[in-house]
């Protein structure tokens, strides 16, 4: 048997055709395990249920023994298990009739074809991208339990760790959108002032991940990176109950049904602990989130789901324990975004969807820095925005070889930057670029405007082997205030099947990313918005699969990046607390960049026992500034990723492994030509050297102890579990030697040390 039809057994033992549940869901449980399924919903009304509990192992038999009373049956086409309504009609209340596999009319047959030619099309038209499952996020370490965390798994990402998102393909982390259940976040990060270190997303509530590193389709806009499109979780007729406590967080989980199942509800919450666990002397770190989700299927064609996401961050961080007061900031937010999509299927070929949504965002910040041999400072920040906005997106198929959709999106958008900072350097500081004895920075700034955007795509089946996708969308914003600067982004793809197993993709795009509403760079004295960035995306790879255990991927890609806005930078310490006040801190504006690399990976999974992976990615990512190339400062030229999840009775263990170049950095150095009772700093080429390499092993061991209600789980993982000091940053300070001259002493700090968690889940 193979892995898809034994993980989907598998699922038919434990949930599957239990009597009075809808046949629709069986079917579609399946699918999601693998099996090879297709069906029309105007087969498959919800009103179909299960009568008799089946006898047959097999899930294909399975599925053919619930469809029997329903006079429906499985036909394969093309390798698909199509349901199809059998020639001679039965009455549905004829249970103990004896159905025997029937002969399909040729009106029936031809329905059948067409129907899995179009599925099949719809599985290939689809981009380059990879999905991660559910079990993949929870069997994996991942810092805090983050699952935005588990793309940072993927070759030819970029992260130290420290932020729950990644650098994709060269892209700053900030250029990567996420979208929840068909809506994107305005502010998806706790502590964005500090690295954004967690995702406001639990990764107990959701399906799993679907990662674009570059490609994706002209649906999706305003982005240059990547795109994590997340879906929660569908719940059944059995309620699903969980509680968990580790030391970052303690979570509840309920999802169920109620209505006959017409009705399903989610609800998730989360409260971290680092406030209880981790020391006075390190800051109280107070994050807090709810997460909800109520779905009404009025009918087999018509669904409508509430979502509500919101959270809250409450943070007073101290830059360095030893010296009390030298360093400390404090901040406040919190977010509410709220949406209703409307589905609609108005025939077998036309379907909608139709959203409406809310967002809401607050922000508090105020720091001090008060270290009398280097520089005094202080920042106020308060920021405000709300954002309301309707979108519509159609999908039709008009023959067995085009598939039509087309959409509109509009945003209506204020905010609001109340902004001051000011500093006073001394002495040697003073010799730094750029720095002057002192600065005072005060912003007042309001906005209000709206964005718009339409696109269309055409996904073609060109021949029984090769797809296509052709699009075209266009952007608009009016808050930033830009005449001009209206975005056309055509994009094509094509999906080209070499053999039984093997595929050949290629992909061309433009992608514009406008600045965000929440994006104005007040913090640097920046009150003025700039053109949408944009990036001209190539992308070539080929998949093979060898089996049904093994799948070896090769992609090459090139991105040139134009019309980049100018960025900060600390070249000293990227994780400064009050990054616009430290010395070092620098504005880089690009003519223009680009990011190019190939990766390569194998992916083995055995039945979901035993799966391990393996990368390699030969990267490169830079600046056009002044006629040079410099590289940028997340640029790494190799990279390995390599990782294990094995699964024995009620153990599981996890392991992930990274081992990649060094980052860029700046030589500091001191100025010879100072006089001798001076210490005067002198920078050498931006980014021109290199940290040493960074390597870190994170494990992850689990054990299940079954209950009479539901099981306890119990789980320890280690981030950096041999406590290598990976080099990030420079710290500065100003000492005296033995003579009496000041010399810049510098100090070299670390990513994320070894970091032990414990926790503990119920679920019921």
């Amino acid at each position: 048997m193979s892995a898809p039809l034994k993980a989907a057994a598998e699922a038919g033992e434990s949930e599957g055709a239990t009597v009075g549940r809808p046949i629709v869901e069986v079917v579609d449980e399946y699918r999601s395990k693998g099996l090879p399924l297709a069906y029309s919903s105007a087969l498959l009304p919800r009103e179909y249920v299960v009568l008799d509990a089946p006898t047959s192992q097999d899930p294909i038999a399975v599925v053919k023994e619930i469809l029997q009373p329903y006079q429906l049956t499985l036909l394969e086409v093309e390798g698909l298990h199509v349901v199809t309504r059998l020639a001679a009609e039965r009455s549905v209340s004829d249970r103990a009739a004896s159905v025997p596999v029937a002969t399909v009319d040729e009106d029936v047959l031809a329905e059948v074809v067409v129907l899995a030619s179009r599925y099949e099309f719809l599985r290939k038209a689809s981009n380059s991208k990879t999905n991660i499952s559910q079990h993949a996020i929870q069997a994996l370490p991942n810092f805090g339990q983050d699952p935005v965390r588990a793309v940072q798994r993927l070759p030819g990402t970029a992260s130290g760790g420290v932020s729950a998102m990644p650098h994709i393909r060269g892209a700053d982390s900030g250029e990567t959108g996420i979208v929840v259940n068909g809506e994107q976040l305005l502010d998806p990060f706790h502590f964005r002032d500090y690295q954004s270190i967690f995702s406001i997303i639990d990764a107990r509530a959701i399906d799993g991940l679907e990662v674009f590193t570059g490609g994706f389709p002209a649906q999706y806009g305003d982005r240059i990176g990547g795109l994590l499109l997340i879906d929660t979780i569908v719940p059944d007729e059995k309620r699903i109950s969980e509680i968990g406590l580790s030391i970052f967080n303690t979570s509840l989980m309920s999802a169920g049904t109620f209505a006959n199942g017409d009705t399903q509800w989610l609800v998730s919450a989360r409260r971290s602990n680092l406030d209880l666990v981790l020391g006075r002397e390190f800051g109280r770190p107070l994050y807090a989130d709810l997460f909800t989700v109520l779905t009404f299927n009025i009918s087999p064609h018509t669904k409508i789901s509430v979502n509500g996401l919101f959270a809250k961050n409450r943070a007073r961080v101290v830059a360095d324990k030893d010296i009390p007061g030298r360093e400390r900031s404090s901040n406040k937010s919190r977010s509410a975004q709220t949406w209703i999509n409307w589905s609609q299927d108005w025939t077998d070929n036309l379907s909608s969807v139709t959203g409406i949504s809310t967002s809401a965002n607050k922000s508090t910040r105020v720091g001090l820095i008060d270290d009398p041999g280097k520089m005094i400072g202080q920042v106020a920040d308060f920021r405000d925005f709300d954002v309301f906005g309707m979108r519509q997106d159609w999908s039709l198929q008009t023959a067995e070889n085009h598939r039509w959709s087309w959409g509109a999106d509009y945003k209506r958008l204020q905010g609001a930057y109340d902004y001051s900072g000011a500093a006073e350097y001394f002495g040697p500081l003073l010799s730094f670029d750029g720095i002057s004895p002192s600065f005072t920075r005060d912003s007042d700034v309001s906005i209000d405007g709206e964005s718009y955007a339409l696109y269309l795509s055409d996904q073609w089946r060109l021949t029984p082997k090769t797809v296509v996708d052709l699009g075209l969308r266009w952007d608009k914003q009016t808050y930033t205030g830009l005449e001009n600067d209206a975005q056309f982004s055509p994009r094509f793809s094509l999906v080209h099947q070499l053999g039984p197993n093997t595929d050949l993709r290629l992909s061309w795009g433009r992608y514009y990313q406008s600045q965000g509403i929440n994006e104005l760079q007040v913090e640097d004295g920046v009150e003025r918005f700039f053109r949408a960035q944009r990036s001209d995306t190539a992308i070539v790879g080929l998949q093979h699969r060898v089996g049904d255990q093994y799948v070896v991927r090769v992609e090459a890609y090139r991105k040139s990046l134009q019309q980049q806005r100018p960025r900060f930078e600390n070249i000293l310490d990227p994780l400064a607390v009050i990054p616009e006040l430290e010395p070092g801190r620098v504005r880089i504006e690009a003519d223009k960049g680009f990011s190019q690399g190939i990766e390569t990976s194998v992916v083995y999974d055995n039945d979901g026992k035993l799966g391990w992976w393996a990368s390699y990615s030969l990267a490169k990512t830079s600046d056009r500034i002044a006629g040079r190339n410099v590289a940028k400062s997340w640029d790494q030229r190799h990279a390995v990723q390599i990782g294990l999840d094995w699964t024995s009775g009620r153990w599981e263990f996890g392991m992930a492994a990274n081992l990649r170049s060094g980052w860029p950095t700046t030589r500091l150095g001191i100025d010879p030509a100072a006089d001798s009772g001076t210490a005067a700093a002198e920078f050498g080429p931006r980014n021109a050297q290199r940290f040493p390499n960074f390597a870190t092993l994170d494990v992850k061991a689990a054990y299940t102890v079954p209950l009479r209600n539901g099981s306890l789980n119990f789980f320890l993982e280690v981030s950096n579990v041999t406590d290598r000091k990976n080099q990030c940053c420079i710290d500065v300070n100003v000492v005296e030697d033995i003579a009496g001259n000041l010399v810049l002493n510098q100090k070299n700090d670390n990513w994320l040390p070894l970091f032990p968690s414990i926790g503990i889940l119920w679920q019921f």
